[in-house]
């Protein structure tokens, strides 16, 4: 293939028209220099017009080619992106500031130097100056509370239990739970969150539980279903006995995006939510389905008393993930160790709706030589992204380590690096949510889901540590494109497959009803 030709096949096919070579610029003469320029400047043009184009202008038509987007969802796809900073977080695999990364159908086939493309088989995507991650994972949040995002900002924990548990959750239908965990899922693949467990604690009927399922198939998300009983208002108390029937109807295959788990609580105060507090039946009841279990409400001296007795009967192990933790003793932390349990940190919410004592325990889970992973929580509160968590773990921690060496400590710990908390987001997460056999890392054989991070705009630029700008330096604008199980979710900066008017529109209505139905006052703005 000539210089010309083989350029321009690296944003996915080779275009040969005299048109474009006057739009281009004339065919450079060979040399390095030549082919050089004509790289950047189809790259300068995919990177600057991309989004115009996703909204119906066209100047890009011809070099993108109009049957990319649905090669790119083809079941026998191959798709190859040229020349990414990968950040694998599979120690065997290692990093690259420069490698290619092939997608076979739904699996990475290969991440290497010069990988060759077959031109009539491979997408060939040049993707110079992009870091390519794993998928993120969020291992706690409550999607059905979607509609209410940042409704809530300035609530405390128990104003945020009375308006939205307890006047907000009852009125819910079962198209309002759809449109949740819909909103969420979506929400979460445009910041590069691949995968959500979501604790989903208003499962009124039967068929609420069956539209929270299908919202999250419609997402095209990965996802961790648990449903639960509602702490408040008139239910069905079909859980935890449904379980069964959601499992032979939705979960019925171990290849598919969207698994099943038990959500769980440890005593929280006498009298709320007990049919939800973890006991010796209902963890023998989730094994004996094959089910993994989140524990909510971790935190307190109840919560610690609980555990220790359960781990004291043997009943803990590695299928438990023990959310929030704060303020729990010694014996409590040593049986969740010992067990092999998970720790999902919830550290934007902890500190600012206030629950127990605030203060997220990154440092106690670290001194217990565990590797926690993280959760965004409440949507109508806080904010929608990993980012936003990483970096206030980080900060957190930080705080803590340098200002216990700044008193003179000898046991002053050590800061954490921003490695450590893209490792919490990224592959403990998928170690919790029962997945990092297919997912969480970069490597080969394992199911491809990627995020691509552009850091050349303005905010980002100049790229000195691809891991520092992925923490400190991304956003949701800045993730340009989202893979799941291979297929590409969000391409060119925006979500592929979503009417985003139809489903704004449905969602208003949505919190209209939901709002007039608990006699809460109407939102006049801000739509």
């Amino acid at each position: 293939m000539a210089r010309w030709d083989r350029d321009v096949a690296l944003i996915g096919v080779a275009y040969r028209s005299s048109e474009w070579r006057e739009t281009l610029g004339q065919a450079p003469a060979a040399g390095k220099l030549g082919g050089f320029m004509l790289r950047t400047n189809i790259h300068r043009i995919f990177l600057t017009n991309h989004r115009d184009r996703i909204r119906g202008v066209t100047m890009m038509h011809a070099m993108t080619d109009p049957d990319l987007v649905s090669r790119l969802a083809d079941e026998g796809r191959r798709i190859l992106l040229k020349s990414l900073n990968v950040i694998s977080m599979d120690p065997a695999v290692g990093d690259f500031q420069r490698a290619d990364l092939l997608i076979v159908g739904q699996r990475i086939a290969e991440i290497g130097s010069d990988i060759e493309g077959d031109a009539t088989s491979t997408t060939v995507i040049d993707a110079e100056g992009y870091i390519a991650v794993p998928g993120m994972h969020d291992t706690h949040r409550h999607s059905w509370q979607t509609q209410f995002r940042r409704m809530f900002v300035d609530a405390d924990s128990s104003q945020y239990l009375s308006t939205m548990h307890q006047r907000l959750a009852p009125v819910y239908r079962p198209e309002d739970s759809y449109l949740g965990n819909l909103l969420a899922g979506l929400g979460a693949l445009e910041s590069g969150i691949t995968c959500v467990l979501d604790y989903s604690h208003n499962t009124r009927s039967a068929d609420h539980a069956d539209a929270l399922v299908e919202g999250w198939f419609d997402a095209g998300i990965r996802a961790v279903h648990a449903p639960t009983s509602p702490a408040f208002g008139e239910w069905d108390h079909q859980w935890p006995g449904d379980l069964e029937r959601l499992q032979g109807m939705y979960f019925s295959s171990a290849d598919q995006l969207v698994t099943l788990r038990v959500g769980l609580m440890t005593p929280l105060l006498p009298g709320v939510c007990e049919d939800l507090w973890i006991t010796r039946p209902l963890l023998e009841y989730a094994r004996g389905l094959g089910l993994a279990v989140s524990v909510e409400g971790a935190y307190g001296p109840l919560a610690a008393q609980r555990i220790t007795e359960l781990g004291q009967e043997g009943l803990l192990g590695p299928d438990i993930t023990y959310i929030h933790c704060q303020d729990l003793d010694d014996n409590a932390w040593k049986h969740i160790a010992d067990s092999g349990g998970h720790v999902s940190l919830a550290p934007t919410s902890d500190s600012n709706v206030g629950l127990s004592s605030a203060i997220t325990p990154v440092q106690k889970a670290l001194d217990m030589g565990m590797v926690p992973t993280l959760g965004c929580d409440i949507e109508c509160s806080l904010n929608t992204d990993m980012y936003a968590q990483m970096q206030s773990v980080l900060s957190i921690q930080r705080m803590f380590a340098h200002n216990a060496k700044h008193r003179g400590k000898e046991d002053a710990p050590e800061p954490v690096s921003a490695r450590q908390v893209l490792e919490f987001a990224t592959i403990a997460g998928a170690k919790a949510n029962a997945l990092d056999h297919k997912v969480g890392t970069l490597t080969p054989g394992k199911e491809a889901d990627i995020v691509l991070i552009n850091p050349t705009g303005v905010r980002s630029m100049p790229l000195n540590s691809a891991v520092g700008t992925v923490v400190m330096g991304t956003d949701s604008s800045t993730v340009d494109a989202v893979f799941v199980a291979g297929r590409a979710r969000k391409w060119n900066g925006q979500l592929l497959d979503v009417d985003v008017e139809s489903l704004r529109r449905r969602v208003l209505e949505s919190r209209d009803y939901l709002l007039a139905q608990a006699g809460l006052p109407a939102i006049t703005s801000g739509a």
